[in-house]
């Protein structure tokens, strides 16, 4: 009996050795100092991948399966909240090895996950082809500069929606809009800012051209009071032309609106505007462009995290998901455009000219939040 319970013990902190050096492996492994064809070995050897999205279903399974298909290696692929994953990462970051490998990432998480210091890397710099994606993107997301601890997967922007039959020269700067509303009552729409990134997009372009531009804000983490208190000119503004514009509830509510001929000018995104056109929900003749003015863009990208199992193979999964022909097959799935500069999409509203020449950052996360909360308490509830 004490021999038999003996070899068990033995059995177990065996099994425990195993356990331990694996975990040891994944969080010693130096990927960043590796050839890519070692990182490529190191990923098979792994086996096995878990990477978290918050959409895109169709594309995220098809693109897992493709991957799984090529190098063998097994990639379950979970459609979750994106808040709830980051949630999750945060309550595994103090162990040594987490349950999640790389993440799409987007939103004001992007500064939640940089702050907290959850990202493996930075990795931009072994990810091959990553100097062809979209400068801006690659430094700036969502206002926050991610130090190359982040790699962009596609891109997304906003731009004046109009319908050509009833609108024959869109505006182009902020005073031939204001000129174009006023000649126009209640035929431009925005949504509610607090319901969908193309409200934000006009608020912000609104503090551009009322409030001293929007240099001062990029590059803070917090938000600075001293900064925002001009914009009360912004909210007057807001108030004394609020019964000339229509405030709608939410992104696809500004695209019905405007299909169903109850306004001719609306701010929208290119994605929403390809699947609305897709699904036949949007008349074939609506044309998108980004105004000389600017309007905010940007998109989502992917990052590896810092305590993930199987780093290698998010690696290799991430370099996939830049490849040509899955970027292309993302463009025509997703409607989204592509993170890499040198390949066009199928779908493409908006020229590469165009998006470099108009597009502009989006101000940090902290400073979207307050003017989200400033609206509605300025406008929305007067």
């Amino acid at each position: 009996m004490k021999k038999s319970v003996s070899c068990l013990l033995i059995v177990i902190f065996a099994m425990t050795c195993v356990v331990v050096n694996e975990q040891q492996a994944a969080a010693e492994a130096d990927y960043l100092n590796m050839s890519w064809d070692d990182i490529i070995a190191a990923a098979k050897e792994e086996g096995s991948l878990t990477f978290y999205a918050w959409w895109g279903e169709q594309f995220w399974k098809m693109a897992g399966e493709q991957f799984e298909q090529k190098y063998g290696i097994k990639t379950k692929i979970v459609i979750a909240d994106g808040s709830a994953t980051m949630d999750k990462i945060l309550s595994e970051k103090n162990k040594e090895v987490g349950t999640i490998d790389a993440i799409l990432i987007g939103g004001a998480r992007v500064k939640v996950g940089m702050d907290a210091g959850v990202f493996y890397g930075p990795i931009q710099g072994i990810i091959p082809d990553a100097d062809k994606l979209d400068p801006k993107l690659s430094k700036v997301q969502e206002g926050v500069e991610t130090k190359g601890y982040l790699v962009p997967i596609y891109r997304n922007q906003t731009g004046l929606l109009y319908n050509p039959d009833r609108v024959s020269n869109p505006p182009q700067t902020w005073e031939d809009l204001v000129a174009w509303i006023k000649a126009n009552p209640k035929q431009f729409s925005f949504c509610d800012p607090t319901k969908g990134g193309s409200g934000q997009a006009f608020v912000q372009m609104a503090i551009n051209y009322l409030a001293g531009g929007l240099d001062k804000y990029y590059g803070d983490t917090e938000l600075d009071p001293e900064k925002v208190k001009n914009w009360e000119s912004v909210w007057n503004w807001m108030n004394e032309m609020e019964d000339l514009m229509t405030i709608t509830g939410s992104n696809n509510e500004s695209l019905t609106r405007l299909n169903e001929g109850e306004v001719s000018l609306a701010v929208a995104w290119d994605d929403d505007t390809f699947i609305a056109l897709k699904k036949g929900t949007m008349m074939k003749q609506a044309k998108l462009y980004i105004p000389q003015m600017g309007l905010p863009g940007g998109g989502d990208s992917a990052g590896v995290i810092k305590n993930a199992k199987n780093k290698a193979a998010a690696l290799l999964f991430i370099a996939y998901l830049i490849e040509p022909e899955t970027q292309i097959q993302m463009n025509e799935i997703l409607g989204s455009y592509l993170a890499r500069t040198d390949v066009t999409g199928k779908e493409a509203f908006l020229t590469e000219e165009e998006r470099q020449k108009y597009g502009v950052e989006w101000i940090p996360a902290a400073y979207k939040n307050h003017f989200n909360n400033e609206f509605v308490k300025n406008v929305l509830m007067k």
